[in-house]
């Protein structure tokens, strides 16, 4: 039966051209080359070489058992590669969780900005509310997380705050109100507001300004997702506060956004499970987030 030393061996000098170079490439003797093909060519009964003074010519049989060999060379060096990638980046999957506002906007942009370094990373994408990302996240379902809220209950994961930046009165742009330069409460008065769903703590937050305001909205429709709102507002179906990052996706719409007092901050939180040994792609993807939402934030604030 054959052995991978016969193998290489064989392969070598096809590569080299010669029993000597082979040698030199395999870091062994030149007698021990050919003993190696000769016993190659007994254990598989095939003629591999046409041999004359100082040479060795590949047989048509050689030539077609090299085209499998180089097949599965190329097999083992994938897997090296493979194996390369796990020792530097772990996997070589992201597994990726985020609120609307994020996944619709920043985190696209993110990725296909990590994706001209990293091409060959695979990448999960996931949705769903803070509450439930934070237990993806705490349960290793995914590698990172990003949020707009985090539970002070919450210590199972590492926050890192991506952006903070006050939210913005969205309203369709013929609205009456899109001719004052920034709003307050009263200007809401009586207004028909669609709001984020409850128990939200940032529903809780702008509830609160108006209550303390004394100001009256009519909420008829309620969602936790920022392009919905969006829609609705484009539709003319009322306005909103929101977090002016998601407006940033939406610039072709037929809405405007004024300042909004008191300040309403909004951020973005990055996590990542505490205690998890340090995984170089999830170091180098947060990089990218933190860039791409600097970047967006300091080009709102520039405006």
């Amino acid at each position: 039966m054959m052995n991978l030393s016969q193998v290489e061996a064989f392969r070598a000098v096809v590569l080299s051209g010669s029993t000597t170079a082979a040698a030199r490439v395999l870091h062994t003797s030149q007698p021990n080359v050919s003993r190696l093909i000769s016993q190659l060519e007994k254990a598989i009964g095939l003629l591999l070489f046409e041999r004359s003074p100082g040479k060795l010519t590949p047989t048509e049989e050689g030539l077609t058992f090299f085209t499998e060999v180089q097949r599965s060379f190329l097999g083992l060096e994938r897997l090296d590669e493979t194996a390369d990638k796990i020792r530097r980046f772990g996997t070589g999957e992201l597994r990726i969780a985020a609120v609307s506002t994020i996944a619709f906007g920043l985190l696209p942009r993110a990725i296909k900005r990590f994706a001209q370094d990293h091409p060959e990373v695979g990448i999960s994408i996931h949705m769903g509310h803070s509450s439930v990302i934070s237990q993806w996240v705490d349960s290793h379902f995914c590698d990172l997380g990003i949020v707009s809220q985090l539970s002070r209950q919450d210590i199972s994961t590492e926050p890192d705050v991506l952006y903070r930046i006050d939210g913005v009165c969205l309203m369709p742009e013929n609205h009456r109100l899109a001719e004052k330069k920034r709003l307050t409460p009263m200007d809401l008065e009586g207004e028909t507001f669609i709001s984020s769903a409850k128990p939200d703590e940032l529903r809780k937050s702008v509830d609160r300004i108006f209550d303390q305001a004394g100001v009256k909205r009519i909420i008829n429709i309620e969602t936790s997702y920022s392009s919905i709102i969006w829609s609705l507002v484009g539709l003319g179906m009322g306005i909103s506060i929101v977090n002016p990052l998601a407006v940033q996706d939406y610039r072709s719409a037929p809405v405007v956004t004024r300042p909004f007092d008191p300040a309403l901050p909004y951020e973005g939180i990055l996590i990542i499970p505490k205690g998890r040994p340090a995984n170089r792609l999830v170091a180098k993807f947060s990089e990218v987030l933190r860039q791409i939402a600097r970047e967006e934030c300091e080009a709102l604030q520039g405006k």
